[in-house]
Order: structure tokens, then C-alpha cells, then sequence
């Protein structure tokens, strides 16, 4: 008897994650499905478990079911730890920071620290409230501000970037949703980098709002003559539709080759994803990736440095 309920609750839990599997392929049809697409890596630890005890009791067919269902998991998980970046062209790095700080964040004046102690060529903030803005312009930091915050807007994107760095607002989908674009020489090359911080997709309304962003991002990035960085919080997992959106432009996950990086929510483990991101054009590539101290926020600070690829 225990033999049969312990096969019967592994097929229950092998067919709902199936299901969730194959539902996740669908986040272009509705925005709910796309929620489900964050899981991939919960996912693959849940089959996993449950394709060996199956496997144990014999129950071939469910074994088969959550088998193929695993598979398809570790397939968009794989390439992020087998994935070899490019070899970089050259000793040129160029080293970026992108923190969603969180807006009631009380570690303001040690972030501002943080940052400095950091080194990063260009930061860019998310979630800045007008009370961020105060303490970034009063700390002594190395760096310009440049905010996308609208006045009537509560949040928003910021860059802190050095004084020979040209900086502009973008707005990309709703109004309000303001992008830092940033224009510099690096190594003897012009390059755009683009911060941005699209809605959080809770609603069909901020579903489509990102959607409608991160799609626009994407369209911005195809027609740039220069080679093009876009990082942010995209509120989009690695597997997203939101996520394809951008990269539908040929930008290079910078994940690939550094493995998952979950970088919210940050000090949980259960159910934590990559929605941190940096994408960047054919031409880079990146040569360290990895997450900070979260100082107080929900998310871990994303470091990557960037090189021209050898190939470029």
C-alpha cells in the first residue's frame, strides 16, 4: 500500500511539473504562462527527484513522462554553465553595475559607498526614489548623475557615469518608463549601453507594459549602427517571452558560460531566478559575471565585465 501511494503522489507531482513545462512555452499567448516560465531550474530539481523514485518503483510509464519533461528543462538550463564566452581581443575591460537598490531601502548613505568601492565604470540604479537621488548627489561619488525618473514618477531608472560618458532619457512603451542611454569610447571604439527597468509583470496591464518595452528595446538595439549593451531588471526570467523580446535582436546573454545567477528574491533559495540581466551585441564579450552583497535590497547587485570578442 505505501509502495502504491508513494508512485501515485511521484505521477501526480510528475505530470502537474510536465504540464508547467510545456505550459511555459506559451508565455507569448497569455502573461500567466509566462509567470510560469521563470521555473525552469525548480522545475528540473522536482522531476529529477521524482523520475528516480518512479524509476525505483518501476512505474516506467510516469518515469517516461517526467523523464522527457526533465529533459526539456536541463536543455534551456544547460547552455548557461556549458556555454564557452568568446576570447576577448585585448587587456580593454569595461566593467558595469546594474542594482535594483530597492526604493525603501534604508542602507542609502552605505550603497553610495558600495558603489564607489565598487570601481564600475557605469552603474546603473533601479528604483530610485527622489530620496536615492538626495544621497547620490550629496555622496562624494566619482561619477555624474543621470536620472530617468519622471517628476511625476515615484520610481525610477538612474545611471552614474563618468564625466567623458554622454547620457540621455529614452522612453521606450508607457510614458514614465524612462531608459538611461549612455554613449562612450571604449577602447578606441564607440559603443551604446542602454539601462532600463521595465514593470513588473503582476497584471495583464504591467504584463503587456514590459512586453511592450522590453519589445521596443529590442527594436531600438536592431537599428543601432554601434554595438549595443542593454541591462537592467527586466522583471523577465532567462526564459521568458519577455526576455526573447530583446535578445530577438542577436545580443548575446552575458549568463551564458556563468551559470544560473539568481538575483531575486535575494536570501531565498526555493524560489529565486535571474531577472538581473545583461545582453550585449556579437561583437563583446563577457569575461567575469557574477552577483554582490545585496546591502538591504531584494536584489543582488550584477557586476559584468565586458571585452571586444576576438573575433570582432
Amino acid at each position: 500500500m505505501t509502495r502504491r501511494l508513494v508512485g501515485w503522489a511521484a505521477t501526480a507531482a510528475a505530470s502537474v511539473t510536465a504540464a508547467l513545462t510545456v505550459i511555459g512555452f506559451l508565455g507569448g499567448l497569455w502573461w500567466g504562462f509566462d509567470l510560469v516560465a521563470n521555473f525552469r531550474v525548480q522545475y528540473a530539481l522536482v522531476l529529477g527527484v521524482v523520475s528516480a523514485t518512479l524509476a525505483l518503483l518501476r512505474w516506467w510509464r510516469a518515469t517516461g513522462v517526467a523523464a522527457v519533461a526533465l529533459m526539456m528543462n536541463v536543455f534551456l538550463i544547460a547552455p548557461l554553465y556549458l556555454d564557452t564566452p568568446t576570447a576577448p581581443l585585448d587587456q580593454a575591460r569595461l566593467e558595469i553595475l546594474s542594482f535594483n537598490v530597492n526604493a525603501w531601502n534604508p542602507n542609502r548613505t552605505e550603497i553610495a559607498s558600495y558603489i564607489t568601492a565598487s570601481g564600475a565604470d557605469i552603474v546603473l540604479l533601479h528604483e530610485i526614489t527622489p530620496a536615492w537621488e538626495r544621497v547620490l548627489q550629496e555622496a562624494d561619488l566619482p561619477y555624474r548623475l543621470v536620472s530617468a525618473r519622471a517628476t511625476h514618477e515615484q520610481l525610477g531608472t538612474a545611471a552614474l557615469v563618468r564625466e567623458d560618458m554622454d547620457a540621455r532619457v529614452l522612453q521606450f512603451g508607457v510614458p514614465g518608463s524612462g531608459s538611461v542611454e549612455i554613449t562612450l569610447q571604449f577602447d578606441g571604439r564607440e559603443l551604446e549601453v542602454l539601462g532600463t527597468h521595465p514593470a513588473s509583470p503582476v497584471s495583464s496591464s504591467s504584463a503587456r507594459a514590459r512586453d511592450e518595452q522590453l519589445a521596443a528595446i529590442g527594436e531600438w538595439a536592431s537599428v543601432q549602427q554601434d554595438p549595443v549593451v542593454v541591462v537592467g531588471d527586466f522583471n523577465a526570467s532567462t526564459w521568458s517571452h519577455g526576455f526573447r523580446l530583446v535578445t530577438k535582436a542577436g545580443l548575446v546573454n552575458s549568463q551564458r558560460g556563468y551559470g544560473l545567477q539568481p538575483s531575486w528574491p535575494a536570501g531565498r533559495l526555493l524560489d529565486a531566478i535571474p531577472i538581473d540581466h545583461l545582453v550585449h551585441s556579437p561583437q563583446l564579450t563577457t569575461v567575469d559575471r557574477h552577483l554582490g552583497d545585496p546591502q538591504g535590497s531584494d536584489h543582488y547587485p550584477l557586476f559584468v565585465t565586458l571585452a571586444w570578442a576576438a573575433q570582432s
